[in-house]
């Protein structure tokens, strides 16, 4: 080995060791380094990558490896610092203390591989700083890999997609939350919220009303409809609308009522008042902990239950395509319009600009609410892309002569979704963009009324929806449906269309009748109507029965309770706590 070689120091020679600050040579005589170093240089080292999982950490704790590679004779020590705790991890004991340490001065040698515990958070949301020194030691220079940069799509460095450094420092940040939660409960988009109207012409023991107007969107068959002059004990229900189709705002109901001139009915949908539900607090909605980052597989059991008085029917097994999450959005102060829209106050527009378009997509569907947020809208209305297309002709040459074709060709198109050059202006510490203002054009045009609404419904339905507003993906498997099955005893012997029952509030228009001495000779009897809306009353069916006092009678085509038991599988959680619905329209009927 000649004198020259850049090799790193031989600091023992023959069992001896050189004192501090000198070296062995080749031919076994002492040399300073400072002096080896003045006349031959440094050996440059490069540490090439440092690979750790930079997703956050479990708020149980858990333990992670890394791995440094580079070459064989590359210095480093890593430091791993709680900036929330002010604490530093010790690579020996695996404990976390006030006092500051690290992993001093190891030979990379090829890859060096080690962990690191992390405990459960002292706080809501824990911050690592985890730093790689690139160290000289001796005649050893140790560097990084040339930088390469990494930005977030709002132009912030992305720290952690970052690769080598212009220093001798590289740095990655390493998250924990603690406890959040997966929960899960159920929404009707379209038959939750009531609406309104008022009464052209006072009503008389009969079960016709002529409404001057709605407020919002129109009644509709099997709502709940209350005001002065409709008994508020009894479960009045719209049977027709427009029932001699010649007044689209002539309703029929179940029983003669009479209704004040100018009063305002309330409609009410069958869905409203619900359980699990989004407007429905905590009551039966399913919670299941877990953190950000966190990949879960759970089973899960929801009971779905109707308002006193109403009924569920599932008529199938709901999959991943029925979840649906929502958010808000607010709308500018004028629609974007396209060529060929009026732009009067009667108009209808396909594009409106919103303060916030992040995590918005194609396929979206607009608040279908009666009243609320979706009071303006017009629906059923999703994000889509708008096409112009103009028609042209074309000439298609044949064998013996040529022809002259009709064609239609693309004019030009609008994305769903389009930023209009605005910059994103926030994204979180995974780099999603959380905030960008835009456009959002629709496949139905809106009421110029939707202007500067603010807090409006967005769903995402499905696996792909779900995962392009929240980033996580969701499916689920083993999927079954259980339905109680409603019965309720006789109070009183009967001999015609009306029973007398002890509890009626399970039981609804529409529901076969079963039981012993039940007629059933020319079809199954089933409910017209009932007397109130729980408690013990009447109901009236369409065939006349002989049923004794005290007799278990069955009602069958409805429920007061749904049991949906299966397994949700979730990777990738949000940051936050995460409401997932079932959206109920798509796979059960309420009367």
């Amino acid at each position: 080995m000649s004198y020259e070689d850049k090799t790193p120091f031989v600091k023992e020679f023959n069992g001896v060791k050189a004192p501090a600050g000198f070296h062995y040579m080749p031919n076994g005589k002492l040399m300073s380094d400072a002096d080896h170093v003045a006349l031959y240089g440094y050996l440059e080292q490069t540490i090439t990558s440092f690979e750790i999982d930079t997703k956050d950490i479990s708020n149980l704790g858990e333990s992670r490896t890394f791995t440094i590679r580079g070459d064989e004779n590359a210095v480093f020590s890593l430091e791993v610092y709680n900036e929330t705790s002010a604490t530093y991890y010790n690579f020996k004991t695996k404990t976390w203390s006030s006092t500051k340490t690290k992993l001093r001065k190891k030979r990379v040698e090829d890859v060096y591989a080690g962990n690191i515990k992390f405990i459960a958070p002292g706080s809501s949301l824990d911050t690592y700083t985890i730093t790689l020194f690139a160290e000289t030691i001796h005649n050893i220079k140790t560097k990084h890999a040339r930088f390469v940069d990494s930005r977030n799509a709002d132009d912030s460095i992305n720290i952690n997609k970052t690769k080598g450094s212009n220093s001798n420092i590289l740095t990655r940040k390493i998250y924990q939350s603690g406890e959040l939660n997966l929960r899960i409960a159920c929404i009707a988009p379209s038959l939750y919220d009531t609406s309104t109207g008022t009464v052209n012409g006072a009503t008389s023991g009969s079960n016709r009303i002529v409404l001057d107007a709605v407020s919002s969107e129109s009644p509709r068959v099997g709502d709940l409809i209350s005001g002065t002059g409709i008994a508020a004990s009894l479960s009045t229900l719209i049977t027709k609308i427009n029932p001699d189709g010649d007044n689209v705002l002539e309703i029929e109901i179940d029983k003669a009522d009479s209704a004040t001139n100018d009063d305002t009915l309330t409609f009410t949908p069958p869905f409203n008042g619900f359980t699990p539900s989004d407007s429905g607090g905590t009551t039966g909605r399913v919670n299941i902990s877990t953190c950000s980052g966190a990949s879960i597989t759970s089973p899960f059991t929801l009971t779905i239950k109707p308002a006193t008085g109403r009924t569920l029917n599932a008529f199938r097994v709901p999959t991943t395509d029925d979840l649906c999450v929502y958010t808000n959005v607010t709308f500018g102060s004028s629609a974007l319009a396209i060529d060929g829209e009026d732009t009067d106050s009667n108009a209808k527009f396909f594009r409106w600009p919103v303060t916030n378009i992040a995590n918005l997509a194609e396929r979206m569907t607009l608040d279908p609410s009666r009243s609320g947020t979706g009071a303006n809208t017009t629906t059923p209305a999703k994000i889509s892309k708008y096409t112009s297309t103009i028609s042209s002709q074309q000439i298609v040459q044949g064998e013996y002569e040529n022809e002259i074709e009709d064609i239609t060709i693309e004019d030009f198109s609008i994305l769903g979704v389009d930023a209009y050059g605005n910059d994103v202006t926030t994204v979180d510490r995974n780099g999603r963009i959380t905030a960008q203002v835009g456009n959002i054009t629709f496949d139905t045009q809106q009421l110029d009324a939707l202007k500067s609404d603010s807090n409006v419904k967005i769903y995402a339905h499905g696996a792909g929806g779900i995962k392009a507003m929240t980033g996580m993906d969701v499916s689920l498997s083993n999927v079954k449906i259980t339905q109680t099955q409603v019965s309720t005893t006789t109070t009183a012997a009967s001999a015609g269309i009306d029973i007398s029952l002890t509890e009626v509030g399970n039981i609804a228009q529409g529901m076969v009748l079963r039981g012993v001495g039940i007629d059933r000779s020319s079809a199954a009897p089933t409910v017209v109507s009932k007397t109130a809306k729980s408690g013990g009353a009447n109901v009236r069916v369409t065939a006349s029965q002989s049923i004794e006092s005290g007799q278990t009678l069955f009602f069958d085509g409805g429920t007061n309770e749904i049991i949906v038991t299966g397994t949700i599988e979730v990777s990738n959680f949000p940051l936050v706590t995460t409401q997932i619905y079932f959206d109920v329209e798509s796979f059960v009927s309420a009367i």
